[in-house]
């Protein structure tokens, strides 16, 4: 398995803001005064520094709290704030930190390593996706092959080396073994999707996003127990960074596996659609791929095969033959990936002569030249972007719009009928079990986007929702 560095299911207590009372003692302080206060807080050597990409008046109380928490310790060295923020448990969603010497699972989360997988098809979407019965057509595929929510796969359908925990813990060991085969290449719930979407030039793109599953909770909850920072080099520090990258790696193979599985839907869908009058062209080239290698591709194991459905109708004849395998391995290789918990050990030094340790929670990587993803809700899809290596905010970027009210706050505020209207014309689950992912849970993705687009990323490309997998 390979690694680059919100949540599922298992992940709700990130929603949770910590039981924080900074805010409180101030009572009813500016955000001004808030933000010179998180700013000249004290440390070692000298005060960290704060680096936010939106004014501070836009930073709610609560997301300030954890802020000022994160700020107050003694090993923090730098703290960016990305423009989709808002309260987490322990380092607010959308926080980059940058601490001497220490580790700190709460500041990577729960769902360790989950984050975007995305791959331009070239396929166009007028040939393989002509309607709304192709596309119902490639949901009910998706949904045959991709478990979601709470579904697991059949036991011996993936088979993984036994995992052993690095903190000795056999517990744990046997907590991750018991779950991490059976969910491999399922989806989970909450804000994971598996997406498929058309460009301005219409190309097909498929954009999966999920985690580590129940493992990678497993994994942060138990290392959450035994303290919030440990010191690099200490037992726990080496144990947690050792079973943390082994998450990483899961939450990779677990998107590769998925994104395989819905190109071999879309393909088995094109070929559908084009039997009755397309002749399959040998030797045509593979399609033009926008994006670059991934830095550490997973190793592939093998796909469950696919269900077949017969098409509502057949369309015109198809220019572009379905996807070969050779070509959904090529397209494999060549995807962008990105995750957005994570924890990075810096080949750097800091105050105290320690390696510091760049966090990301809710942050993606965004070095010069860095592919990335940058989803907006189900509605708008995702931004394809490059990264520019501003090191004013650590290299990082928003991991998507980020969320502007609670998931009860949308089920009790968001009409079903307004959900639906928005979800018009895209092919998905639109109903009450989903209502907490409605457009309007999430913040406006072109205020995200402006705080970020020539400072952090450049945009170049956006992908259409046409289909959409959700828990």
């Amino acid at each position: 398995m390979g690694r680059t560095a919100h949540r599922s299911k298992h992940g709700k207590r990130d929603t949770q803001a910590p039981k924080a009372n900074s805010g409180r003692e101030r009572g009813g302080a500016s955000p001004a005064e808030r933000m010179a206060h998180a700013t000249c807080t004290g440390v070692r050597h000298a005060p960290p520094r704060l680096s936010l990409t939106i004014p501070p008046e836009r930073i709610d109380a609560a997301t300030w709290d954890q802020i000022e928490s994160a700020l107050a310790l003694p090993c923090m060295v730098h703290l960016a704030v990305m423009p989709d923020a808002h309260a987490g448990y322990d380092l607010c969603i959308g926080g980059v930190a940058l601490l001497d010497g220490h580790i700190s699972p709460s500041f990577v989360g729960y769902d360790i390593g989950c984050g975007m997988c995305h791959v331009n098809t070239g396929l166009p979407a007028d040939e393989a996706l002509p309607d709304e019965a192709a596309r119902r057509l490639l949901l009910d595929r998706l949904r045959l092959s991709i478990p979601v929510g709470t579904a697991t796969r059949a036991a011996g359908e993936y088979d993984l080396p036994r995992f052993t925990s690095a903190s000795g813990d056999a517990q744990l060991t046997e907590a991750v073994n018991a779950r991490q085969s059976i969910q491999l290449a399922t989806l989970g719930g909450g804000n994971h999707f598996l997406e498929v979407g058309v460009n301005k030039r219409g190309e097909i793109g498929i954009t999966v996003h999920s985690g580590s599953r129940r493992s990678g909770w497993d994994i942060g909850a138990w290392y959450m127990r035994q303290g919030r920072l440990f010191p690099l080099d200490s037992r726990l520090g080496r144990a947690y960074r050792q079973d943390m990258d082994w998450a990483l790696d899961y939450a990779l193979l677990n998107r590769r596996l998925m994104l395989e599985h819905a190109l071999r839907a879309l393909a088995d869908v094109h070929r559908q659609l084009a039997r009755p009058t397309h002749k399959p062209v040998t030797g045509t080239a593979a399609p033009k791929v926008r994006t670059r290698p991934a830095a550490s591709p997973a190793s592939a194991l093998p796909a469950s095969s696919l269900s077949s459905l017969v098409p509502a109708a057949s369309p015109a004849p198809s220019s572009q033959p379905p996807l070969s395998e050779q070509e959904i391995s090529l397209l494999l290789g060549r995807m962008i990936n990105e995750n957005h918990n994570h924890a990075v050990v810096w080949n750097q030094p800091g105050p105290s002569g320690a390696p510091l340790v760049l966090h990301r929670k809710g942050a993606t990587p965004a070095d010069a030249g860095q592919p990335g993803i940058i989803p907006a809700n189900q509605r708008d899809g995702v931004y394809v972007t490059e990264g520019l290596g501003n090191t004013e905010y650590l290299s990082s970027a928003s991991h998507g719009a980020g969320r502007r009210m609670s998931r009860n706050e949308a089920q009790r505020t968001i009409s079903l009928e307004r959900f639906q209207t928005q979800m018009r014309g895209i092919v998905c689950r639109s109903d009450m079990g989903v209502l907490d992912e409605a457009p309007d849970a999430y913040k406006s993705i072109a205020e995200v986007l402006a705080a970020q687009d020539g400072v952090l990323v450049r945009v170049i490309d956006h992908f259409r929702p046409l289909v959409v997998l959700k828990g």
